[in-house]
């Protein structure tokens, strides 16, 4: 067998195979062997008559095509160990170059290829922010706000009451295609000041209430800003209509040790301070950390060298389709639906948003697989088990425990184990770019290897 390569741009290999005469020969006579058996010929039984009868009736391309199909199934491996290629997805017949004898071409997906930037020598600061006392004064705040009690008061609102009205709003200017009804009257009830923050019907709507008393009506006009939430409203002058019912005065709980402790097992106000300082400071250290790593990990995929098989691509591809699909069944909708919605086809939607999440996903995935392997990134045993263990003493007290089947409790086991095995290896990966970016990260060896360069390759013929 003659074998010839010819590597591609798209990290696949062009194989050319030539089979000598005499092993197909053989192919042709087990050809005729099965043409005998799946097809009667007068006067023989099945799989008994000669070969030149079979060639006589059926003709040599028959045979040829079929010694072609039998000869396909053991010839691949083959071809693939003799030209010492590994694929990393099935490879393809492109073209049947001859017949007689038999010359094929085919086409083999290769193992992606990272070649990293010397990573270790790249430095980014790791500062995550302190939290402040204002923070945790905003908490305090929130809580206190949380369980304070509302008392009639007559007087007008001023900040911080609790407004009750009846709140309408119309278009002055509507388009031809809309009506000019905004907001159809409903009750409505705001803290004046804190509605700012969620923006309905507008980022400081509560400010006009401020001043007015139970019983009395306003009308203002408001033009939406070129921010607007909802692009069709942005520049337009909508016509507000606002009845207040009542106004309430917000009482808010002294901040002491008692009330400390009805909100939680907190003994003391200054306790309360310490577990609101350390859920402020997890969660931003929790934030830090992601734009830390992201910004890290997109300076060192910038800075290499990526190339994979179009089949890498298509599978990323179908990835995402299939998350997006599961994603959209929990809303109640279907991929078709989505696109009308998006008045896009299937196939430009896929070119157009789909594809570049796919080639960034795949490109930064590849990246860090490469570099744990680099970095010999593992998972401790002895930490997982326990891990698993605890999830599933968790679950063990959960009514759902004692309805599952053994199969069901095993089939749980292993999926616990590879979600926290995968969440532990990544954090692991993680904490050491990390370290490296940072400084902080001291190799246990001076035998840990350095990262693979251009110039390295070059030095061993790569």
């Amino acid at each position: 067998m003659k074998i010839e390569t010819t590597p591609r741009d798209d990290q696949q290999i062009q194989i050319v195979a030539e089979i000598d005469s005499t092993m197909f020969e053989d192919y042709k006579q087990r050809a005729a062997r099965k043409i005998s058996k799946e097809t009667r010929i007068p006067g023989f039984r099945p799989g008994k008559a000669p070969y030149d009868i079979i060639r006589r009736h059926f003709g040599d391309d028959v045979i040829q095509r079929e010694a072609i199909e039998i000869m396909l199934d053991d010839l691949y491996p083959k071809v693939l160990e003799e030209a010492k290629v590994e694929p990393s997805y099935p490879g393809t017949l492109e073209e049947i170059l001859s017949y007689d004898p038999p010359k094929f071409s085919f086409l083999v997906p290769l193992e992606p290829e990272v070649l990293l930037p010397d990573y270790h020598a790249i430095r980014k600061e790791y500062k995550p922010e302190s939290v402040t006392e204002e923070e945790i004064e905003e908490v305090l705040s929130n809580l206190r706000r949380n369980y304070a009690t509302a008392e009639p008061i007559d007087r007008p609102a001023k900040e911080g009451d609790v407004v009750y009205l009846m709140l309408r709003a119309e278009l002055t200017q509507p388009e031809e295609s809309e009506t000019s009804e905004f907001i159809r009257e409903m009750p409505h009830q705001v803290v004046i000041g804190e509605d700012d923050k969620s923006g309905w019907p507008f980022a400081g709507f509560s400010k006009y209430l401020i001043g007015m008393s139970a019983n009395e009506e306003k009308e203002f006009v408001y033009v939406f800003p070129d921010d607007f939430s909802l692009e069709r409203y942005r520049g337009k002058e909508a016509r507000f209509f606002v009845t207040v019912q009542s106004v309430k005065e917000l009482v808010l709980p002294e901040l002491t040790d008692e009330f400390a402790q009805s909100i939680g097992e907190f003994e003391t106000v200054e306790k309360l301070r310490e577990g609101i300082h350390s859920q402020i400071a997890a969660r931003k250290q929790a934030e830090y950390d992601d734009s830390y790593l992201d910004e890290l990990i997109e300076e060192i995929v910038s800075q290499s060298t990526v190339k994979y098989p179009p089949q890498a691509l298509q599978e990323e591809i179908e990835h995402l389709l299939s998350h997006l699909k599961e994603d959209l069944e929990r809303s109640r909708m279907d991929l078709d639906t989505y696109l009308k919605m998006l008045q896009m086809d299937q196939d430009t939607f896929i070119q157009n948003k789909i594809r570049p999440q796919a080639q960034k996903a795949l490109t930064r995935r590849l990246v860090l697989t490469e570099i744990a392997r680099r970095e010999k990134i593992n998972v401790d045993s002895e930490e997982l088990q326990k891990e698993v263990a605890e999830t599933m003493a968790q679950f063990d007290q959960t009514p759902e425990a004692r309805k599952s089947t053994a199969a069901q409790r095993r089939n749980l086991t292993q999926m616990v184990t590879l979600q926290t095995a995968n969440r532990m290896f990544n954090f692991n990966l993680l904490e050491r770019l990390k370290g490296i970016a940072s400084g902080t990260y001291q190799p246990e060896s001076e035998s840990t290897p350095e990262p693979e360069t251009e110039s390295t390759k070059e030095e061993k013929g790569e």
